[in-house]
């Protein structure tokens, strides 16, 4: 206690001096924040059991003046999570059509050759778009499909080996199909026994299935081997109304069954072919993505765009080659070039400054409009992954605006505030290194957002 008093004292000492410095540095701290503002907000970070225990970084910047309300460590780099999702939606905005193409193709003689382009949206349950099913299904030609311009792995780089069977990380591909997940069912794994139902979605992968006893210890109701798709199924007394959503591997072999049996019609693969593959299918809205992977922060649509970037701009989709393109084209007027190296921020390689994210949201803002870019971003109080956190007052308008991020001692909310006093500001939280919970992170974040609000 006695350190905390001597530290604020020491601010309250030193403020003026500080105010005096800033005037030489681009964003400087703005005349409209008065020395009390500024101490309080400080205070606060300062006072906070949680803040002392992270490394935190924080930007408050005020687009209209151009300039850094508050700062805290905003040009250090940081591990962002899922706000790295905010670099892929600026990157695919900037890269991708309103309509995405789905797949590439040509017809040579009684046979149609196609490959995909990364698109997610194929039979993905979360949309309802069935446009290339119907052409594909209702072609006349041999069909033949290619992955010759996939140039990827099927994991990020960074991932961790043991996410292999989470929902939140299944395999990238050229061609997805069920958003690259099966569907267990597990109230009916144990009808399938007396043949009464179907365990799973889609039903090929049935054939995986195996049922086990179980021995009454605490073990995982559904296990995926790790290098095959073979599911152990164990049935307890309480699993009525469970549900898995398990990735699968992916092969390209695998595929090709898979969407045979899909299309009830043969489908065949080729390693390449000699062919220029120049007639584009297009399908899929573009903001039906956008909105999917940002609100819910949905991992798998975020690689899938910037294997989709990258095969826009060169014909085959590999994600290094997309994040490269987008840094030297869009991103080389940021205060720090982020470390970037994914597109869904599930790898820690990750690395990006506060100050870097505030501007990035702004040059949204200016390129995309308010209302078009506040649709992408999860709502405090009211939708996505802040539904819980930054409720508005009983009868206000929603005052935050942001994308969350979370990792093992990670926790990020990045976006647009909305003050009392009827001003829009861009901020940016980045909180690394911490034992304590996540959930505690968020709480004290939110006491700095309600001050902003009401002070600023």
């Amino acid at each position: 206690m006695i350190r905390k008093l001597l530290s604020r004292l020491f601010y309250f000492l030193t403020i003026g001096l500080f105010f005096l410095s800033c005037q030489t540095t681009e964003p400087t701290t703005s005349d409209e924040v008065t020395e009390t503002d500024y101490l309080e907000i400080h205070a606060l970070f300062e006072d906070s059991e949680a803040f002392s225990q992270s490394m935190t970084g924080f930007a408050l910047f005020d687009s209209e003046s151009d300039s850094m309300l508050y700062e805290r460590d905003s040009d250090q780099f940081f591990v962002p999570a899922s706000n790295t999702k905010i670099l892929t939606l600026y990157a695919a905005l900037k890269s991708l059509p309103d309509e995405l193409p789905s797949l590439r193709y040509t017809v040579e003689n009684d046979t149609l050759y196609f490959q995909g382009t990364g698109d997610p949206g194929f039979l993905n349950p979360n949309f309802d778009f069935m446009e290339v099913y119907d052409f594909l299904s209702e072609r006349e030609e041999v069909l033949v499909f290619t992955d010759q311009n996939y140039s990827d792995e099927h994991f990020g780089a960074g991932w961790a080996w043991d996410w292999y069977p989470a929902a939140y990380a299944p395999e990238k591909s050229p061609f997805p199909i069920y958003g690259n997940m099966m569907r267990l069912q597990t109230e009916q794994v144990a009808l399938v026994q007396l043949n009464e139902e179907t365990p799973v979605k889609p039903e090929f992968f049935e054939r995986y299935i195996e049922r086990d006893e179980w021995n009454g210890d605490e073990i995982q109701l559904v296990r995926r081997s790790h290098r095959s798709n073979d599911i152990l199924y164990t049935p307890k007394a309480d699993t009525a109304r469970q549900e898995r959503n398990v990735p699968f591997v992916y092969e390209n072999e695998l595929f090709v069954e898979m969407l045979s049996d899909t299309l009830g019609r043969e489908v065949q693969y080729a390693e390449s072919v000699d062919l220029e593959l120049n007639e584009t299918h297009f399908s899929t809205p573009a903001d039906s993505l956008y909105k999917r992977f940002m609100v819910v922060s949905d991992n798998f649509i975020a690689e899938q765009l910037m294997l989709m970037i990258s095969e826009q701009e060169f014909g085959e989709m590999n994600t290094s080659r997309a994040i490269r393109h987008v840094l030297d084209e869009h991103f080389d007027d940021l205060p720090q070039r982020p470390n970037w190296r994914d597109g869904s921020g599930l790898t820690k390689y990750n690395l990006v400054t506060p100050h870097s994210l505030v501007i990035l949201l702004d040059k949204l803002m200016d390129e995309f409009g308010e209302e078009r870019t506040l649709g992408y971003f999860p709502i405090g109080g009211v939708r996505g992954t802040i539904s819980g956190l930054y409720r508005a007052p009983e009868g206000e308008d929603p005052y935050v605006y942001a994308k969350t991020g979370t990792l093992s001692n990670t926790t990020a909310l990045s976006g647009y505030i909305y003050t009392d006093s009827g001003r829009r500001l861009n901020f940016s939280f980045l909180n690394n290194n911490y034992v304590i919970s996540s959930n505690q992170m968020r709480l004290e974040m939110q006491k700095i957002l309600e001050f902003i609000k009401e002070n600023y």
